[in-house]
């Protein structure tokens, strides 16, 4: 694959060095999002295989890049086509791309029912409605409280809380069993999809969303790609993923940087 390869570096290099220098997520996924729309179908699985390389080697373009991309899997306009882009990408033999392009089904069934609502000291259940509201305090005791909250729309008010911290976000990704729709709203979250503890602890839990996982790995230093693939608890697609960009970066003499 290596003369591809430089090729498809060739070609990318500068638009890649381009997006990269928009700070903000949001922006960069709205631009790649133009772009994509604009390109044919093995246009797009090439872009995307590009970036994933790059990023697995850890270089800074390609991790902004890759992140951003993921971002814009998600909108609309590219949701549609996604179907089209992993069959167009198994054909070429990148299941790489396939496989977060379009995962095979996965069950995304609400957990609540497994997760007990937090005791927040009332002597009686808390409605929905009452853990919303104090989702937004700024009272620390409460907050600990309510990051073991199982419901999403409880946690999407939560990861607004200006008194919220990393290691609060790092709690509620590490919670199992999980919600994947709560996972699903911190990868989306540009506060804290950013930071590299909260997407360890995304990739790391078995009820994150599959193509979600598969584009957060190669943002993972050694040592969390290492875990992650000989984790027994995580997906099969995941841990074939880990093994292949530790030997992408084995080859390079590589690690991603913090």
């Amino acid at each position: 694959m290596g003369s591809r390869a430089v090729a498809g570096a060739a070609q990318f290099e500068e638009l890649f060095q381009r997006l990269a220098r928009v700070d903000e997520i949001e922006m960069r996924a709205g631009l790649i999002c133009e772009r994509l729309q604009l390109l044919s179908d093995e246009q797009v699985i090439a872009f995307a295989h590009e970036a994933h390389r790059s990023a697995s080697l850890g270089t800074a373009e390609g991790r902004a890049v890759f992140l951003a991309l993921g971002w814009a899997l998600f909108e609309p306009s590219l949701v549609k086509r996604r179907p089209t882009l992993g069959a167009a990408a198994r054909d070429a033999g990148l299941h790489q791309v396939a496989d977060f392009a379009a995962p095979s089904l996965q069950s995304d069934s609400p957990v609540e029912d497994k997760r007990r609502i937090p005791d927040f000291g009332r002597g009686r259940p808390l409605t929905l409605g009452e853990r919303k509201s104090l989702a937004r305090t700024h009272d620390r005791s409460l907050i600990q409280r309510v990051v073991r909250d199982p419901h999403p729309h409880v946690i999407r008010i939560l990861l607004d809380n200006p008194s919220l911290t990393e290691p609060d976000v790092v709690r509620v990704c590490a919670l199992r069993p999980n919600d994947p729709e709560v996972l699903r709203a911190i990868y989306h979250h540009r506060r804290w999809v950013v930071r590299y503890r909260p997407r360890n602890a995304i990739v790391r839990n078995p009820d994150t969303p599959i193509d979600i996982a598969l584009l957060l790995a190669p943002l993972l230093r050694q040592g969390e790609l290492k875990e992650a693939a000989s984790a027994s608890d995580l997906g099969p697609a995941l841990r074939l993923s880990c093994k292949e960009i530790l030997e992408l970066r084995d080859g390079r003499g590589l690690q991603a940087p913090d």
